[in-house]
């Protein structure tokens, strides 16, 4: 301190100390108006950080939604607990040097300057819960919510230092009147002489401001915090919900689709027998009587049926594996409902975003929200509907092309073959030759094979492109194509 200073504040400490003798008012019942008005100042920055934990304490419940809204609110409540007790106990510290009428300055400002010491840790404190924040809220390549909370914290951080720069110029001070019989009141009457408790409250007085601005903040957070844990609770039960309906009508569906692909297998199985054992039979009542076309043409009928009932065995496995794969898109896979739990997570985190004025969009958008669900179950149940008729119809079709035109066709044939061992023994090689030409067992048989593949492959084949069409009506009407929200960060 400069010399000049020294005697200035030299002066004004004896101005002081002969005031006191004239004044029976001063001593340990004197507080200064600036003191007084300090304090209050001091005490209104206490209560809006005791209001702060009081919402949190109170009203900020565990949220039980999700992992990442409860690690919010985890972080948020570690965020005000910090700020409440090292603030808290900073500033309470002022409004006691404020109103001490009998502690020595120095005692009551080294109190101070302790709590003012804690700030540090504090700051990394709240950097690890501002890291939690930025996780958790974070959507659309931005964290608002993370980012206004640091910005109190800066602002706590630079009022600190502020106050801490006007407690070093207070301990110089305080350094130049030691050995002096001064109370706290008498020392604070002195500085106010040259500034310095002026400097002290107009930091005290923006925090108050600060503090007001961060209980409010605080409270608005509470509240949405609580509001998206509600929002997230009944959007995943409406998802659950709806979800457990699409599992009900995809195995709906796979039962029916079971029923009708095995009604067709039993009638081609059934085909199949009384063809070989037609043709067995005949073979083995005539087998020195057909010429070498006959022969061929007989043994092509066995291998055909052989051929299709191995190309029907691999036709099962095929959609045996569609219909779980049917069941793994439909119950768990990149469905409308999946694509619909992220958009509750995002519009979760989008709820959280208060402190920068409300995303009015996306609040008008949550009763359009919570009617998606239903309508995609609508849907998809239409899907499978529409694909039960259809494979159910098919198998009517097949079952029909096997009862009502294969195995006729073939009785047909074998009845005319027999009809050439009533002719004279020279004609009834060339009458079997002449019927042997005209028959096309392959394309007749393989075209219960094509029609097969048609009914059951290429109709199941449908199905993920009723759900590709579903997902693109819900991401039309989602969220993030209505409030032009491009997604989130997990």
């Amino acid at each position: 301190m400069a010399p000049t200073t020294v005697r200035v504040l030299s002066v004004l400490l004896l101005v002081a100390i002969s005031g006191t003798e004239c004044n029976p008012f001063f001593g340990n019942n004197y507080v200064l108006p600036q003191g007084a008005r300090l304090a209050n100042a001091a005490n209104a920055v206490v209560r809006n950080l005791d209001a702060a934990q009081a919402q949190v304490r109170v009203n900020l419940l565990n949220p039980t939604a999700s992992q990442f809204l409860r690690a919010g609110a985890t972080a948020l409540r570690e965020y005000v607990g910090n700020t409440t007790l090292v603030m808290g106990q900073m500033f309470r510290e002022v409004a006691q040097v404020a109103v001490d009428r009998t502690t020595a300055p120095a005692v009551v400002f080294t109190r101070l300057t302790l709590a003012v010491q804690g700030v540090p840790q504090w700051n990394r404190n709240l950097s690890q819960s501002l890291d939690v924040l930025k996780e958790a809220f974070n959507y659309d390549g931005n964290s608002n919510t993370a980012s206004y909370m640091e910005s109190l914290r800066n602002s706590f951080a630079k009022n600190v230092q502020d106050l801490s720069e006007v407690l070093g110029r207070l301990g110089d001070a305080i350094l130049s009147v030691a050995g002096q019989p001064l109370n706290t009141q008498q020392f604070l009457e002195v500085v106010s002489a040259n500034g310095s408790l002026q400097e002290l409250q107009d930091v005290v007085e923006s925090a108050v401001r600060l503090s007001a601005d961060y209980s409010a903040s605080v409270t608005r957070l509470v509240a949405a915090v609580r509001a998206a844990n509600d929002f997230q609770s009944r959007s995943y039960s409406l998802l659950r919900t709806n979800q457990a309906s699409i599992n009900t009508n995809v195995d709906r569906y796979s039962s029916a689709s079971n029923s009708s692909f095995y009604r067709f297998l039993t009638a081609a199985d059934s085909l199949f027998t009384h063809l070989k054992d037609t043709n067995e039979s005949f073979v083995f009542r005539w087998p020195l009587l057909f010429s070498t076309a006959v022969h061929d043409k007989l043994n092509l009928l066995n291998h055909s049926i052989d051929h299709l009932a191995a190309n029907l065995l691999q036709r099962t496995a095929t959609v045996t594996l569609n219909l779980q794969q049917t069941n793994a898109l439909f119950k768990e896979g990149n469905n409308p409902l999946s694509y619909l739990l992220e958009e509750a997570d995002l519009y979760t985190r989008v709820m959280m975003d208060v402190l920068n004025g409300e995303n009015f969009c996306a609040t008008g958008f949550v009763t359009s929200f919570n009617a998606l669900p239903a309508q995609v179950t609508s849907l998809v149940a239409a899907c499978l509907n529409e694909q039960t008729n259809l494979e159910s119809q098919g198998a009517t079709q097949l079952v029909s092309l096997a009862n009502n035109f294969l195995r006729p066709y073939v009785t047909v044939i074998y009845g005319r073959l027999n009809i050439c061992f009533q002719q004279p023994f020279d004609k009834m090689t060339e009458c079997l030759d002449n019927i042997v030409e005209t028959i096309d067992f392959r394309g007749k048989f393989f075209l219960l094979d094509l029609a097969s593949q048609l009914f059951f492959e290429q109709v199941q084949q449908e199905l993920p492109s009723c759900n590709d069409r579903v997902l693109e009506y819900v991401r039309n009407s989602g969220l993030r194509e209505a409030c032009q929200i491009k997604g989130y960060l997990n």
